[in-house]
């Protein structure tokens, strides 16, 4: 039997923002755990606070209050440095915006968190080959974004992320810039990357996103209402 353990722990985490003479909590003692290998949604209407949970875990924020933790090791209170050497090192990121350099071919788009890394071109060039490869773009790895659709814009921003052998794969709002048939293909990319082994954290407003997860967290208001399989959800 395969020994599991969580990946990522949010403990009592709280997300206060002073707007003026206003403090705005974005979350509010938010408690939750992603097991090694989990496929899981975050939902919730604007304003829910889900975005601002994304940003901690993908270590572009800290809490106010609470804990957070990647493999057993408490991130809170890690500086800017050290935030960004986590990033780099553990994490891989898909945007509603693909964040893709206009004048420059896929490769070299999925090449660039490489740059951060102690390895030599010809080794970040191949570990690009073999992202572009494992999404399905092996014939366009000189095509610019402007000669790509949509949906393979967004299998590069996921080649950019898969390149750095991340262990975690965090995708804000992915389909956001998609039609429907790009959408449920890159719906299908990631459960293809989760059943490999991948860990997969997406945060979605839409449902029809949310199903393709194992596990879906809902949030209102800065709180978690719900915490459940996605099969009790659909049939709730």
């Amino acid at each position: 039997m395969r020994v599991t353990r969580d990946v990522l722990q949010v403990h009592n985490v709280h997300r206060t923002y002073d707007s003026g003479t206003v403090q705005v909590h974005a979350l509010r003692g938010v408690s939750f755990r992603v097991t090694r290998g989990e496929m899981v949604a975050i939902m919730g209407p604007s304003g829910s606070g889900k975005s601002t949970l994304m940003h901690i875990l993908g270590c572009l924020d800290r809490p106010t209050a609470g804990q957070y933790l990647i493999d057993d090791e408490d991130v809170s209170d890690r500086d800017d440095d050290q935030l960004a050497a986590l990033r780099n090192q553990f994490l891989g990121f898909i945007f509603q915006e693909f964040n893709l350099l206009p004048g420059a071919p896929a490769i070299q788009n999925v090449m660039l968190p490489l740059t951060y890394r102690k390895m030599g071109q010809g080794e970040r060039k191949k570990r690009a080959l073999d992202a572009l490869q494992q999404v399905d773009l092996g014939h366009r790895v000189d095509h610019k974004p402007s000669q790509l659709s949509g949906g393979q814009k967004q299998r590069v921003a996921v080649a950019r992320s898969l390149a750095t052998d991340p262990a975690i794969l965090l995708a804000d709002e992915p389909t956001g810039n998609l039609d429907t048939t790009s959408q449920d293909d890159l719906m299908q990319l990631l459960e293809e990357l989760n059943a490999e082994g991948m860990t997969v954290v997406v945060v979605t407003h839409e449902e029809d996103v949310a199903v393709h997860c194992q596990r879906i967290v809902h949030l209102i208001d800065g709180e978690i209402i719900s915490d459940s399989p996605v099969q009790e959800v659909m049939e709730s």
